[in-house]
């Protein structure tokens, strides 16, 4: 992860010095000069369903554990790490208010405690593929714009569930690639910009269908609990003061998650299920209308994991999430 939090800000450097301030309106297309005001906003028109590609990577990091919302002693220094690279396509024939977009993730997971037989585990290969369709539309009310969203998708499983250890047995199935099931999924957005400053809000909702992964031990399958989430994220663009198609800004935004417990062999899983309050401070540059770079860190300011009082089991929680993404217009 390092590598790449190296590489995003190497590039943003040089982008930086190259592009800042050369942004020439002239000779423009209408449906262009719509887009150079929305880049001039700090927005891509990525982000409102524009054609393109964008590469993302997304590092969790969990490690002490909580009994509720009560953060544990850690004394085996247990942790387990998330990084998933995704590619997203995103397809909008043209006068059409329809995205079409495909997510396509490669995990790496891992698991190190020493107090367990192996001490670290490794999960690797492509995830579960998600498909998703979304009305897009925007606006502009004198010099601001307004826009909205409203999505459905599936999320299938294609990712390898029977991944096993190094002494044969089949791995924790927060550490496998799949789930094992098929999960279906609502959002909506909406996003409000004039001049240097922006607001977005968005919110999704997982329900997960499916029988699931199968258990390393005593049959069954494991199944992960239905979600919602959603943020509210505010955006000032620093540099260029004047108006111009590339420039620099810094976000703030306000989330939430809740994921339902987890079932085991059709039984409810009591030391399972979250609830996360989080901010999420980062940065955003528009090098171009067809090519913009970002980064923001997830830092948890009140989580609940689920555990059980009667036998002790609980949770790691989150200490961070990273995210980076590139995204390229087509």
């Amino acid at each position: 992860m390092k590598k790449i939090v190296v590489l995003f800000l190497i590039s943003l450097s040089a982008a930086v010095n190259a592009q800042l301030y050369t942004s020439p309106l002239a000779g423009r297309s209408v449906i262009s000069e719509c887009d150079y005001c929305q880049c001039s906003q700090g927005i891509s028109p990525f982000e409102t369903g524009a054609s393109g590609i964008r590469l993302e990577w997304r590092s969790l990091y969990r490690g002490a554990p909580y009994n509720g919302s009560k953060k544990q002693p850690n004394p085996n220094n247990q942790y387990e790490s998330y990084l998933t690279s995704q590619l997203i396509a995103n397809y909008r024939a043209s006068e059409s208010p329809f995205t079409f977009s495909a997510l396509i993730p490669y995990v790496l997971r891992q698991a190190h405690d020493p107090m367990a037989t192996p001490v670290n585990v490794k999960g690797e290969g492509i995830g579960d593929i998600t498909a998703i369709v979304r009305f897009n539309h925007k606006d502009y009310i004198n010099e601001a714009m307004i826009g909205y969203s409203f999505s459905a998708g599936v999320k299938f499983p294609t990712g390898s569930t029977n991944i096993t250890n190094s002494i044969g047995v089949t791995l924790d199935p927060h550490i496998r690639p799949g789930t094992g099931t098929t999960d279906f999924i609502i959002g909506g957005s909406g996003i409000w910009a004039l001049d240097r400053t922006g607001i977005s809000a968005s919110a999704a909702s997982g329900f997960i269908t499916g029988r699931g992964a199968p258990l390393a031990y005593g049959g069954g399958y494991h199944k992960f609990g239905n979600y919602l989430m959603g943020e509210i994220t505010a955006r000032y663009r620093i540099i260029p003061a004047d108006v111009s198609e590339s420039n620099l800004s810094i976000t703030c935004g306000l989330g939430a998650e809740i994921h339902g417990k987890e079932t085991e062999g059709g039984q409810e899983k009591i030391a399972s299920g979250e609830s996360l309050i989080f901010v999420t401070p980062g940065l955003k540059f528009i090098i171009s209308m067809n090519l913009s770079l970002d980064a923001s860190v997830e830092i948890p300011i009140y989580q609940y994991e689920g555990w059980d009082p009667v036998t002790g089991d609980n949770q790691l929680g989150q200490a961070y999430r990273i995210v980076a993404g590139i995204q390229y217009l087509l």
